[in-house]
């Protein structure tokens, strides 16, 4: 008989964890095993007909239209629950799983921890929960009050950490039973999906054969550190003559990060070699296309798009405290700048420009440590090895 699962997720974006949970929902449809697969969205997004295609049922929970929908695998029957004016956040949670507890799922399976207190009404009827914790402090206290956090942290039969760094912090800020903790970092596929040619993306940019490009992807936001480029490609060009764009890959011309960046670019007088290109579907076309990858994030977790990095062999530069870039990119693997050192950080970018085969070097190396220690296949068999131990 199929074992039930309900995976939920805090959004459909096009982001690092909603991504690589709907990889996770994939290769599961191709195991042996059989699952019944729901899904459980408390935001929508891009994804959702991705998601959608993969589940046999699919919940969206809108908080501002106060309503969700169950839509069956073929989109056509959609059933709404309205809630009435009065009811408050908790309410909507309590309706929501208490329908879907009548499902009786084997396991219920969150991915960030905005999902926790969508797990708990299940963990408190004693059905199995995961819940794949990718934020550190920021992100955490972001999304819930450290008191809540220290409270129900213990609601969870077993965390996933999505990196060592993840789950030395739960244990220390937060109190959770390391026996609970799983570390199973982020992982991309095997193949990478290239939709245009280096030679053609730079003709769309203006970008000039010749030019060297530095670049991050990443959402605008002050965690993310992209307020800090402006500056930082200031610094470079005080340092270097050599010709170079900086491409910023992330965020909209409406995302107040991105304004104010566009703004000290034009006072700076780097708006030249500043270029800005809006979020889309096919960040991997525009990391191809760098010859060098910067995270510039104050705390990140295990970021996704370091690992596609990694994967098309470019050289990596992050901050040291800042996360999971850490205890990937250490023993010479990238380079590790101190914390929101940007005069080092220009530095050790200019040597990286003026010098193509420590480039070749450093991005042969990353890859080599993504394929033999990082692999996709691996991290997949772990998360689920933890699933049938539960179900």
């Amino acid at each position: 008989m199929p074992k039930k699962i309900l995976f939920i997720s805090h959004e459909a974006s096009l982001s690092g964890a909603p991504i690589l949970v709907l990889n996770l929902l994939k290769r599961l449809k191709q195991e042996k095993e059989t699952y019944t697969i729901d899904v459980l969205l408390i935001r929508g997004g891009e994804l959702y007909e991705d998601f959608a295609q993969i589940s046999n049922n699919i919940i969206v929970a809108h908080y501002h239209l106060q309503s969700f929908s169950f839509v069956k695998r073929n989109l056509k029957r959609i059933q709404s629950i309205i809630f009435r004016k009065k009811e408050n956040h908790q309410d909507k949670i309590d309706k929501i799983t208490s329908s879907l507890i009548l499902n009786k799922y084997n396991l219920v399976y969150g991915n960030t921890m905005e999902s926790l207190e969508w797990t708990i009404p299940f963990y408190k009827k004693n059905i199995p929960t995961i819940v794949a914790i990718h934020e550190l402090s920021f992100g955490i206290e972001s999304t819930y009050p450290k008191e809540f956090v220290l409270e129900n942290i213990s609601n969870i039969t077993k965390i996933i950490a999505g990196s060592k760094a993840v789950g030395d912090n739960l244990v220390t800020k937060y109190g959770a039973d390391p026996k609970k903790i799983n570390v199973v970092h982020s992982f991309v596929d095997s193949v990478l999906t290239i939709q245009k040619d280096k030679e053609s993306l730079r003709k769309e940019l203006g970008i000039k054969n010749d030019d060297l490009i530095v670049g991050i992807a990443s959402s605008q936001e002050l965690r993310k550190g992209t307020d800090m480029i402006p500056l930082l490609v200031k610094k470079i060009k005080q340092k270097t003559d050599i010709n170079f764009k900086f491409i910023n890959l992330g965020g909209t011309s409406k995302n107040p990060a991105v304004r104010c960046a566009k703004i000290d670019a034009e006072k700076l007088g780097i708006d030249d070699t500043l270029i800005f290109v809006d979020h889309n579907k096919f960040p991997n076309d525009y990391i191809n296309l760098f010859d060098i990858f910067l995270l510039m994030s104050r705390e990140d977790p295990f970021p996704l798009v370091m690992l596609t990095a990694a994967k098309l062999k470019k050289p990596i530069v992050a901050f040291e405290k800042s996360g999971g870039a850490v205890e990937f990119l250490g023993d010479n693997h990238g380079i590790l700048i101190p914390y929101l050192d940007l005069d080092t950080m220009a530095s050790e970018i200019i040597k990286l420009l003026n010098d193509s085969k420590l480039r070749e070097s450093y991005g042969k190396n990353i890859h080599k440590r993504l394929e033999e220690e990082y692999s996709d296949t691996k991290l997949t068999a772990e998360i689920f090895h933890i699933i049938n131990s539960l179900i």
